[in-house]
């Protein structure tokens, strides 16, 4: 039996080498080992538990019908399988081979290895072993959960790093020390990442991914939902209705979704209401629609809410951010994205999407329509805990978005050259499309729940839009043609407006003023020409009536492609 030492100096052990080898291949419902060291193998077509018993197990699964079942201390135990998996409780280590897969551990002291293929490995609390083996591994480690020592870092490696504070590498830099042939990274509160076979001089600041620096933005839009600040078409945050929908709502028919997005100011379903606010948590609910609500929702089985600042709130540039508890039921798929003010699309720019039967695994999508046809630029990333509240946010600046989850760094790539200009935010609970069919039918309701809602402008950038937003003035004063004045100087104002709207407090209804701009104005500069306007009153009607995409003219075409396709 071999052993690894790990962070704390403590020997880990591998499971011995079986002496006897069963296969789940005809065994029926359950496949029992010996009192000595086994290899159990499960078949893909079979449904089977294998319970191992005494002695140190080795299980081979080959697909979710496969089980493996251990009671705590027989032995040292393995399993040993393509799939993502998260190690269940009395089992020491894991081999995840699949490439793009997650390794997860359990609370024990594991010996977590990956394969030939990229994987996101997290060895969870305890002192683990981490080994990822070729390609370029993400290990995903997080405060609190002890001290974890890698194996195999190397140059294409990432440490994803979560709750300790750090917001850059000259942080992490600080608290290594040299010691033998490994690097040892303080942590804080005891704990420590151990680089092992590796110098400070190897490590760089591309291995690592840390938490959000926002000393330099300026909170621009916050709503805590200690109440819901519906719109009753004239004022107010939230609509909840896309801007091209029918008045008694809409839906995303492109994506396969099979609910009907409820609005709240459609009478004939004003007895059903998808939204709730409780001790300063929304609520969105997908749920059965009643009979008597179907003739009015052109009669989708499921009904469930979306929201949008469309109205009041657009932005270019910053960082946007929910905190919320996604659920995990399949057949939902909760999101929270932006789309241009203008009405055009693509762009699109999801900060998060996640299926509710693969809570662990989190699209993060840019779409673009720079090149003359619709691209995605995304990333998966495999997320360990799931429980409770998490935050979800993006940051976007003119060259580059950088996803976030629970303040740290999880993906990025260069911003589109068809995404500069003022977005809004959606949130919503959809049913089906990516997420399937419920399993139940929504016998009980799914929910999404949402603490918070925020987003902040760039103070680098809202200084430079000044700048020119004085200079352009200047300039155009001393011109003679005022009417060029004021159409250069407007044209800079739409084009910058994070100049426009320094905040945004939606639950309390006011906001700081500066230059004269209050927050009830928020989102509505520019609006004479964006495509709300530019769509008859019997387009409308007819889409909510199911006849289909709205004709909206010119550049504001709305693509029947669907939108937030995951890659």
């Amino acid at each position: 039996m071999g052993t690894v030492v790990n962070a704390k100096g403590v020997e880990l052990s591998y499971s011995g080498t079986p002496i006897h080898h069963f296969s789940a291949t005809d065994s029926g419902p359950e496949l029992y080992g010996t009192a000595e060291n086994d290899a159990l193998w499960g078949d893909s077509s079979v449904y089977v538990t294998m319970l191992g018993g005494e002695g140190d197990d080795i299980y081979h699964l080959y697909s979710s019908r496969n089980k493996a079942f251990e009671a705590a201390g027989e032995g040292v135990d393995t399993i040993d399988t393509w799939m993502s998996y998260r190690l269940p409780d009395n089992f020491e280590n894991l081999i995840v081979t699949g490439s793009d897969r997650y390794a997860f551990g359990n609370d024990g002291h594991n010996i977590i290895t990956g394969g030939s293929g990229r994987q996101t490995i997290d060895g969870g609390a305890g002192d683990d072993v981490l080994i990822g083996g070729a390609d370029n591994d993400v290990f995903a480690l997080t405060e609190g959960d002890g001290s974890d020592l890698i194996l195999d870092f190397e140059a294409g490696d990432t440490a994803r790093l979560t709750g300790y504070g750090f917001t850059s590498f000259a942080e992490i830099q600080a608290r290594m020390s040299q010691t033998g042939d490994d690097v040892r990274v303080d942590m804080g509160d005891g704990e420590s990442l151990v680089f092992a076979g590796t110098t400070i001089a190897e490590l760089d600041s591309s291995q690592f991914k840390y938490g959000l620096d926002k000393s330099g933005m300026s909170l621009s839009f916050a709503d805590d939902f200690d109440t819901l600040d519906m719109s009753d078409g004239e004022s107010g945050t939230w609509h909840s209705n896309y801007w091209w929908g029918g008045e008694n709502g809409n839906t995303l028919h492109g994506n396969g979704e099979l609910q009907w997005y409820i609005d709240v100011n459609y009478e004939p379903t004003s007895s059903v209401n998808p939204f709730s606010v409780e001790n300063g948590v929304l609520t969105i609910t997908a749920a059965q629609t009643p009979d008597d609500i179907k003739p009015y929702i052109n009669d989708y089985d499921y009904m469930s809410g979306m929201l949008t600042t469309h109205k009041s709130f657009a932005q270019t540039y910053g960082y946007f951010e929910m905190r919320a508890d996604l659920p995990e039921t399949q057949g939902l798929w909760p999101a929270f994205w932006l789309l241009p003010e203008s009405g055009a699309w693509p762009p699109e720019l999801d900060v998060v999407e996640m299926i509710g039967q693969q809570p662990n695994t989190l699209q993060l999508t840019a779409h673009s329509d720079a090149s003359g046809e619709h691209t995605q630029d995304g990333s998966t990333v495999y997320v360990a805990d799931t429980e409770g509240f998490h935050t979800y946010g993006v940051l976007w600046t003119p060259e580059t978005l950088t996803w976030y989850v629970d303040g740290t760094e999880v993906a990025s790539t260069d911003t589109p050259d068809d995404m500069h200009e003022p977005m809004y935010m959606i949130a919503n609970l959809a049913v089906g499309g990516l997420a399937g069919t419920p399993a139940d039918g929504l016998t009980t309701p799914g929910e999404m729940k949402i603490d918070y809602i925020r987003a902040y402008s760039l103070d680098s950038l809202v200084q430079a839009s000044a700048s020119t937003l004085i200079d352009t003035s200047e300039t155009a004063l001393a011109a003679t043609d005022s009417t060029v004045s004021s159409t250069a100087q407007t044209a800079s104002m739409t084009e910058n407006r994070q100049t426009d709207i320094p905040v945004f407090i939606s639950q309390s209804t006011y906001a700081e003023t500066v230059g004269g701009t209050d927050a009830s104005e928020v989102g509505t500069a520019g609006y004479g020409s964006s495509a709300e306007a530019q769509y008859s009153a019997a387009d409308a009607a007819d889409f909510g009536a199911g006849a289909g995409t709205l004709d909206v003219p010119g550049d504001y075409w709305f693509d029947p492609e669907p939108i937030g396709t995951l890659v």
